[in-house]
Parts: structure tokens; C-alpha cells; sequence
């Protein structure tokens, strides 16, 4: 799955309710997003915020782990998912539940996320494998 940014902030193009929604996850005020307007992405997992989609994308190449940016900020330019990816939903916490399309070491593990962005060795692994996996789709 491919998605083009078309906006990198929380402007005049959202509804209000829109804007809420967005403000409740993102505190950025006037300045731009991680993400650059006409540039295209390659989505490796997704996940549904409060019913909304949010793609998991590197916004450089260099980058060591996808951050998770909501779909309103983009444009879908392929919808073809991975065949890599798993559907996982489950009750979490705070009795809400969590929805992800995401490959299967993700979904198998609850804090996969989180040792990924603390630089565990085999979530490094799994990503990267799976990343230029994803990338050759």
C-alpha cells in the first residue's frame, strides 16, 4: 500500500470535528509535520485510532522504524495491502479496542511496537526484513 501526502499540518482543509479529532493526538500548533506534501510513502502497517486510519510509514529512508501519521494527511495512491499483513483486534486496557493490519510478529506481540522504537535487537530484525519485503511489493 502507497499513500502521497497532501498536506503536512492541521490547516483550513479539515472540518472542525476533523481538526479536533487530529489535535487529540497531535500538538504540533502552526508547524508542519515529519511528512512532505507530493511525496510518496510506502505504508507498513495500520492501525484504527478512534475508528480512523493511521498508516505507519518512514518518512526517511534512514529511518529505523515507521511512525504512525493519520491518513487524513494523505491521499491513497495504491490500495493493494501487503500479503505480509494480519488482522489482530483485541480489548485493551481501557476497554477499547485496538484494530491493526500489521505483519504477524506485530500482531503477535502487544509491545512490539515499543521494543522496536527502544532498539530491540530481533523487532529490528523482523522489520527491516519485513520493510524491504514490503518495499519490493
Amino acid at each position: 500500500m502507497k499513500v502521497k501526502c497532501i498536506t503536512n499540518r492541521i490547516d483550513e482543509r479539515f472540518t472542525l470535528d476533523t481538526a479536533a479529532r487530529l489535535k487529540r493526538y497531535i500538538s504540533v500548533g502552526d508547524s508542519e509535520l515529519d511528512i512532505e506534501i507530493g511525496k510518496e510513502y510506502i505504508v507498513y502497517g495500520i492501525e484504527l485510532w478512534d475508528n480512523y486510519p493511521w498508516v505507519y510509514i518512514c518518512s526517511e529512508s534512514y529511518d529505523e522504524y515507521p511512525k504512525p501519521f493519520a491518513l487524513d494527511f494523505f491521499e491513497i495512491t495504491e490500495r493493494k495491502i501487503s500479503s505480509h499483513w494480519v488482522l489482530k483486534s483485541q480489548h485493551t486496557y481501557n476497554n477499547k479496542i485496538k484494530t491493526q493490519l500489521v505483519f504477524c510478529e506485530w500482531a503477535d506481540d502487544d509491545s512490539f511496537y515499543e521494543k522496536l522504537v527502544n532498539e530491540d535487537e530481533k523487532c529490528i530484525e523482523a522489520f527491516e526484513s519485513y520493510r524491504k519485503i514490503m518495499n519490493a511489493e
